[in-house]
């Protein structure tokens, strides 16, 4: 799935054959930037609650693919899962995108 704002694409990729899931955020800019960003997972389901988060500061080149982070996931069936992930380009308001959770 990819999102498109002010001139970056996000994205999420999941590592094959790993279990738990390794999820990858990715975020691509038309220039040259400097990123500020934050993921937050949440899930719940009948094993209960949990919350993960993550976030720092990059620097990513024009049209160059830049992982953000890496996480596992276990999704369970019967569980609600989502991520969102926010986004401050070069000192700009931030952007928030909202992913389902790969199964």
């Amino acid at each position: 799935m990819m999102n498109a704002h002010a001139n970056l694409q996000v994205w999420l990729d999941t590592l094959s054959n790993t279990r738990p899931s390794i999820v990858v955020p990715y975020v691509r800019s038309a220039q040259d930037s400097n990123i500020r960003y934050r993921v937050e997972v949440r899930k719940h389901g009948p094993g209960g609650s949990s919350t993960i988060g993550q976030g720092g500061d990059i620097h990513t080149q024009a049209g160059q693919a830049t992982a953000l982070s890496e996480f596992s996931l276990n999704v369970a069936a019967g569980d609600e899962c989502s991520i969102t992930l926010s986004l401050s380009a070069n000192g700009q308001s931030a952007s928030t995108y909202h992913f389902a959770c790969p199964r």
